[in-house]
């Protein structure tokens, strides 16, 4: 018999919750967390991320719409590498696509293990991926070069959350190159989801709620994604303000696509 694992049984259980018990997290717990946090892998050994920690209830307001006792930013931190180049001589010039990219990277990965943490020591939380378009230069007074990668709260769940389906893994795994999937692969792979969101469409949802979504032309989840959700409007205010972050801070994308043209 296989013996358990309490890491993979961590990570197999893993489920969003929105609601909180107002209880506090002890100092210990939050530094705990957020050890591990830094303990993720990073590009070189230089951490281009930093984590801001909120517990005051007005600054939460201000970056997330689900409150709890606490919440952490992730952000890209190009500043700090900046600042350090400069005080060593070295030339800085972390402003380009790549380093972008890589630092989001890092910085995801720091969060992900800070929830796996949390999770771990009995919290529970949510990832909220608006605060990309957010300007926390505005918000939370960051410098250049800093802009946002990811957000949670995290607090003692007060709600009971079933797991959500995911995928099968030949739906998501490709084995030494891209297999393309036929029509009825994609359907097949999505069939559960559809299934539970037609059951809660019927049997859940009140009828001016199923109403509302037939006026939209909503019929069936993927439409509940791109009509009744992520709209396209929505999407492209969403990516305007992404935009608009990194050029404030400073990143060259654009200058860089122009050299590329």
């Amino acid at each position: 018999m296989e013996t358990k694992n309490p890491v993979i049984e961590c990570l197999m259980n893993h489920r969003s919750f929105r609601k909180y018990k107002p209880d506090p997290i002890p100092k210990e717990t939050i530094e705990t967390i957020l050890r591990a946090g830094i303990r993720a892998g990073t590009a070189g050994g230089i951490q281009p991320y930093a984590f801001i920690v909120i517990d005051d209830p007005e600054i939460m307001k201000k970056v997330s719409y689900i409150h709890g006792p606490l919440a952490i930013v992730a952000v890209v931190d190009q500043y700090r590498v900046k600042r350090y180049y400069e005080l060593n001589d070295a030339p800085f010039y972390n402003d380009q696509a790549i380093n972008l990219f890589i630092s989001y990277w890092d910085a995801t990965i720091a969060l992900h293990n800070v929830v796996v943490a949390a999770e771990s020591l009995g919290l529970g939380g949510v990832y909220i991926g608006m605060i990309l378009s957010q300007d926390l230069q505005e918000s939370l007074g960051v410098p250049e070069y800093v802009v946002p990668a990811g957000l949670v709260t995290l607090g003692y769940p007060d709600e009971e959350v079933d797991l959500n389906p995911r995928l099968p893994l030949e739906a998501v795994v490709h084995r030494n190159g891209y297999r393309i999937p036929s029509d009825e692969d994609v359907a097949s792979w999505y069939r559960e989801g559809d299934e539970r969101w037609r059951d809660r469409f019927e049997n859940e949802w009140s009828e001016e709620r199923r109403k509302e979504f037939l006026d939209h032309g909503v019929t069936n989840r993927a439409q509940h994604w791109t009509i009744g959700h992520y709209t396209e409007e929505f999407t492209r205010n969403e990516s305007a303000g992404v935009l608009r972050n990194l050029r404030k801070a400073g990143f060259r994308l654009a200058e860089a696509a122009e050299q590329d043209d």
